[in-house]
């Protein structure tokens, strides 16, 4: 089945090389940057040709699917795009930076008849997909709280949230689709974050948030994000039970590597999303193309991705207007 990759930045280089070498059923086709200088050097390494034409691509007979890596703005209009020649998509979360868009989106995908896959790379991490099943087992008892921290060392693109949309929608949303899938459908949030609105209002990001969620179950819910741990990347969960309590992913509690000397204990993070989620983001591909040649949806499809999205911009509007807000139906 021949993909084309569109976006070469860290994650779109990382499922290129990916579907280059350790995707079975896939071969790589083509790529498509904008920036001369990304072409020339993957389409070098990988032997593939790169133009920075969407639309050349997708009128390549050779191309039956597309990865969409692309700043989030694009995202909508390529998967559309897609859609209308009727090749298949996974699309790098978040669908779109408004619901309207995203719900045309996945509406095009599902007439055309192709699958779509969104970038929920957590839910192929053994870790939390152990988490998943024990939950779903009932081996917890009835959950009472789940908690997740996901922090960064910095912003991409120096803090514009043109590009990328708020934390919210770009950080937030990763936490916000554990919670739902998980725990189950959110009933109610309230989002607070640092430096004020007017700050995001201007188009500057905020750098630290805390949401609080109450599930449809009465279990409640705190996620805390932000991209100014210094220290590097770091994203660790719990969920309370009434009989037992799970913890997974990497923190200083629970990290990759412990290092003990006579200077005392050193503890090794991963660096950045990437590294931590290395063979998540492999799975989620390989998940994809046995989907798309299966013929079965691939579970982490449009409904998903604009249930999430409607819980992202929850949290903006919380933040904005100071007060809590009802999700009902929200999405």
């Amino acid at each position: 089945m021949g993909v084309a990759v569109a976006g070469l930045g860290d994650i779109g280089a990382l499922h290129a090389r990916n579907l280059s070498h350790l995707v079975p059923g896939a071969r790589l086709v083509r790529l498509v940057d904008q920036a001369e200088v990304l072409g020339k050097r993957f389409g070098e390494e990988l032997a593939v040709p790169c133009s920075p034409s969407y639309a050349e691509a997708l009128a390549d007979p050779e191309v039956d699917a597309v990865v969409i890596a692309t700043p989030t703005p694009l995202h909508a209009e390529m998967v559309i795009a897609a859609a209308a020649r009727g090749r298949h998509v996974f699309c790098e979360k978040p669908l779109a930076l408004d619901l309207e868009s995203g719900r045309r989106a996945a509406r095009r995908t599902e007439a055309a008849g192709v699958c779509l896959q969104v970038g929920f790379q957590r839910r192929f991490d053994a870790g939390w997909a152990a988490a998943k099943q024990r939950v779903d087992a009932g081996d917890l008892g009835e959950v009472q709280l789940f908690r997740v921290s996901h922090r960064n060392r910095g912003h991409p693109h120096g803090g514009r949230t043109d590009r990328l949309g708020s934390l919210f929608v770009d950080m937030s949303v990763h936490d916000l689709d554990s919670a739902r899938w998980l725990i189950g459908e959110v009933r109610a949030l309230s989002a607070f974050a640092s430096p004020s609105w007017a700050a995001l209002a201007r188009g500057t990001d905020v750098q630290t948030a805390v949401i609080v969620l109450r599930f449809e179950s009465d279990a409640l819910g705190i996620i805390d994000n932000t991209r100014a741990a210094g220290y590097g990347f770091d994203c660790a969960a719990e969920v309370m039970g009434e009989t037992s309590t799970l913890r997974v992913g990497t923190s200083l509690r629970s990290p990759d590597l412990e290092w003990l000397t006579a200077q005392g204990l050193r503890v090794e993070l991963p660096v950045d999303h990437i590294e931590s989620h290395r063979a998540a983001y492999l799975e989620e591909m390989r998940h994809f193309i046995r989907s798309v040649r299966s013929g079965r949806a691939s579970g982490v499809g449009g409904g998903d991705a604009l249930a999430a999205l409607a819980l992202a911009l929850a949290a903006e509007q919380s933040f904005a207007e100071h007060r809590p807000v009802e999700l009902s139906g929200c999405a």
